[in-house]
C-alpha cells in the first residue's frame, strides 16, 4: 500500500510539472497560495537554488499571492 502512495505522490509531481505548477523534476509544486509560504520556507532550508526562487515567484504571480513573499524577494 505504502508504494501505493508514494507512486501516486510521484505522478501528482509530474503532472504538476507538466502542468507549470512544479519544477520540471516535481519538486516544489506550488497549485495555490498556501504552498507559495511553504515553498518559501523550504527554499530558506534547502540551499536557494536561483532556479527555484524564480519558480516561486512564478508561481505566487500566476496565482496572485505575491504577498505570500518575503519582503526582500522583488517579483520580476
Amino acid at each position: 500500500m505504502a508504494e501505493d502512495h508514494g507512486r501516486y505522490a510521484h505522478e501528482a509531481r509530474m503532472e504538476a510539472a507538466r502542468n507549470g505548477e512544479a519544477m520540471p523534476d516535481g519538486s516544489y509544486p506550488i497549485r495555490d497560495c498556501g504552498e507559495v509560504g511553504k515553498a518559501v520556507g523550504d527554499y530558506d532550508r534547502t540551499g536557494q537554488d536561483p532556479k527555484v526562487r524564480r519558480h516561486i515567484i512564478k508561481r505566487a504571480v500566476a496565482l496572485n499571492c505575491t504577498s505570500n513573499l518575503p519582503d526582500e524577494w522583488e517579483a520580476e
